[in-house]
């Protein structure tokens, strides 16, 4: 999770729309990173965990679901 909020908020200061996907898990931890690195309001679109029991139907449809919601995010 760090890195890739970390790669999102940078393109952020770059002035470009980015969005972090994440799980539940690193959802509170994701928040305060975010106002750390000076971006509090950043984008996140937040699955469930955790995602290695899942079977790969329930994987596609809870990733065809976050694409929509990273659509939506970037357009906002």
């Amino acid at each position: 999770m760090a890195w890739g909020l970390h790669d999102s908020i940078e393109i952020e200061k770059q002035g470009r729309p980015a969005v972090t996907v994440l799980t539940t898990a690193f959802e509170t931890a994701a928040a305060a990173r975010a106002g750390a690195l000076g971006r509090p309001d950043h984008r996140t679109v937040v699955v469930q965990h955790p995602i290695a029991s899942l079977m790969p139907s329930e994987v596609e449809k809870m990733a065809v679901d976050a694409v929509a919601r990273v659509a939506a995010a970037l357009r906002s």
